[in-house]
């Protein structure tokens, strides 16, 4: 153990430039140059390689086919005149016209003739006095078609099997209405008359009594 007196003499507190320092000993300091310790470092040495010229030529690359096509498309849009007719117009002459129309509103369609609507009305009338009679609106469209083979009527005036099945609902409605309304006329008149009867009764025996 390095005692006190030891110790001071060890260790000297010098002076220099107004900075103190101290000296420790049994140590050296070794100064070394920028040079010397380039030596300790172990830098790595890169690799790199010359570049290469291309041997071929450059070769531009075709564009596709669709975008030509597209810029062909516009270029023709913008060389035409906006005043232009297209001769290929998809619709015939006359077709905005109302009776041209094909439409699926009601009314729209052509109406049936009268003769038509006189075999349905027979084809109706006798499937609702025979149940084993009644006609199905396939069946009245084959009827109708079989009066045109045999010329009483013509092809052009038959109606569709569709046309037919909504006419069969209307003409069912409109036909228990008129049945109802006159079932209840008749019920009427009847009780009028039995009304009629019974005062005439009571007048008769009001004469015997007098």
């Amino acid at each position: 153990m390095i005692n006190r007196t030891n110790q001071q003499s060890a260790i000297s507190v010098r002076k220099k430039k107004s900075k103190p320092y101290l000296v420790f000993p049994n140590c050296e300091w070794t100064n070394f140059q920028p040079t010397q310790i380039a030596t300790f470092c172990k830098r790595p040495s890169p690799i790199f390689s010359e570049s290469s010229g291309p041997k071929t030529a450059w070769k531009t690359p075709i564009p596709k086919t669709t975008r030509l096509l597209v810029n062909k498309g516009t270029e023709e849009m913008n060389n035409e005149s906006d005043t232009s007719v297209d001769q290929e117009f998809p619709f015939d002459a006359g077709w905005a016209l109302k009776e041209n129309m094909k439409l699926g509103n009601k009314g729209a369609g052509k109406r049936m003739s009268k003769k038509v609507l006189q075999y349905l009305q027979g084809f109706f009338l006798a499937g609702n006095l025979k149940a084993a009679d009644r006609y199905s609106s396939e069946d009245m469209h084959v009827a109708l078609k079989d009066l045109a083979i045999s010329g009483e009527l013509t092809i052009e005036e038959i109606p569709t099997a569709k046309t037919i099945k909504g006419w069969i609902g209307r003409y069912s409605a409109n036909f228990k209405k008129e049945a109802s309304e006159k079932a209840l006329t008749k019920d009427k008149s009847n009780n009028n008359d039995l009304t009629v009867i019974h005062n005439n009764n009571d007048g008769n025996k009001w004469q015997k009594y007098g």
